[in-house]
């Protein structure tokens, strides 16, 4: 319980401060649109960690993990920092003005033909990752674990996979739209590179093991 309430307080900090310093910090933009932009990037950033944590205990015993409070503690807060970005960008993007900024009157490539598609996965992304992360929400205690059972709680707690990538794609999505740095696009190309990495090694010491 000690070590729990530490990962929280560690994570609830760390949120708190990237949070204050976005809305502070206030270069050229809104301090709202800092605090979704950053609380995007932190969600993205936090399940990444944790579905970091089962491969590299993969690796270092050769089993897989069923239970991990830490991993589940930093998929707790990714899933505060979507639910936070999710009711920003709802009232930041969700608007006409929005739309005919980035998707009807944009002069930057893409078309706008491709930009329409774009705002329609990326949106539709969006909202799949919220009602995912709610659903992972209501399972992420111990008392779900006993009242569902190992069996169903594990195929649950696998959401975390869809909400990563549906987050990857929905922020590829957006950071065409908005035309952003290529460091901020080449940032969530390598946290998905190196996720992917290091599930695929983990499986492999799984299977080796086995074998």
């Amino acid at each position: 319980m000690k070590l729990r309430l530490r990962n929280h307080l560690l994570l609830g900090a760390a949120t708190g401060v990237a949070l204050g310093l976005s809305a502070w910090l206030d270069r050229g933009a809104s301090g709202l649109d800092n605090l979704s932009i950053v609380s995007a990037y932190l969600c993205l950033a936090m399940f990444g960690a944790a579905l970091l944590i089962g491969p590299l205990r993969s690796r270092a015993t050769g089993a897989p993990v069923l239970n991990s409070h830490l991993r589940r503690d930093i998929a707790i807060w990714g899933s505060i920092n979507g639910l936070l970005h999710f009711w920003l960008a709802n009232k930041l993007s969700m608007t006409w003005e929005y739309v005919g900024i980035f998707v009807d009157n944009a002069t930057a490539p893409p078309s706008q033909q491709v930009r329409d598609q774009l705002y329609l996965w990326g949106t539709i992304f969006g909202y799949v990752v919220a009602v995912l992360i709610l659903i992972l929400l209501l399972i992420s205690s111990d008392r779900a674990l006993r009242t569902i059972g190992t069996r169903w709680w594990k195929r649950l707690q696998r959401l975390a996979y869809v909400i990563f990538i549906a987050t990857v794609a929905h922020a590829f999505a957006f950071q065409v739209l908005e035309t952003r740095s290529l460091i901020w696009v080449a940032t969530v190309a390598a946290v998905f590179a190196g996720v992917l990495a290091m599930q695929l090694a983990g499986m492999a010491s799984v299977r080796r093991r086995k074998n």
